[in-house]
């Protein structure tokens, strides 16, 4: 019975023993977690911040943002016109090429006439457009007023612009300046 009794301790210190090493396992391994994560938010912010701040960084920024302003642009510049309800579209379209700027004007909204409409470019290299037009039909009469203004990218020569009139579009190739 003795000899029982001595089994008996001795398997209640093992378990007792054995219980504080699962008791160690586990706090040591929730240890190891949360030093882990601690470790993988510190390395994740700290390389996130300092791209962040880094020079190349904010020049992808500024370069991506300037694509969307030009594409914005673009959309806005290919818009058709709101007329009192009433859709036309933009009478005004302007190509480039490898020596000039070629600006095509529908003359349809403006009487088919070139001479209702003003071409001018500016020092600071901004294209101004401007047409008017008086048309009456019977007991109606619409007038119309269109002021559109371009920033040109490339330095052009206004003094040598030339202008033409042919298949109903009044066509102006600003060529841009001698380097």
């Amino acid at each position: 019975m003795e000899q029982n009794f001595n089994e008996n301790e001795h398997n209640h210190e093992h378990n007792h023993c054995h219980c504080k090493e699962g008791c160690f396992k586990f706090a040591l391994i929730f240890f190891a977690t949360i030093l882990g994560a601690f470790l993988a938010f510190y390395f994740v912010a700290d390389y996130t911040l300092k791209m962040m701040f880094s020079p190349e960084y904010q020049m992808h920024r500024a370069e991506k943002m300037m694509r969307q302003m030009d594409r914005g642009m673009a959309k806005e510049f290919n818009k058709d016109i709101d007329v009192i309800g009433k859709m036309i579209p933009n009478p005004v379209s302007i190509t480039e090429n490898n020596d000039a700027y070629t600006v095509s004007i529908a003359l349809k909204q403006f009487g088919n006439t070139a001479k209702n409409i003003k071409v001018n470019v500016d020092a600071d290299n901004v294209l101004k457009i401007e047409g008017n037009a008086d048309i009456k039909k019977g007991h109606s009469e619409n007038l119309i007023n269109l002021m559109q203004s371009y920033k040109l990218e490339k330095k052009v020569d206004f003094s040598k612009m030339t202008t033409k009139e042919e298949h109903g579009h009044y066509v102006v190739t600003i060529p841009f300046l001698a380097q």
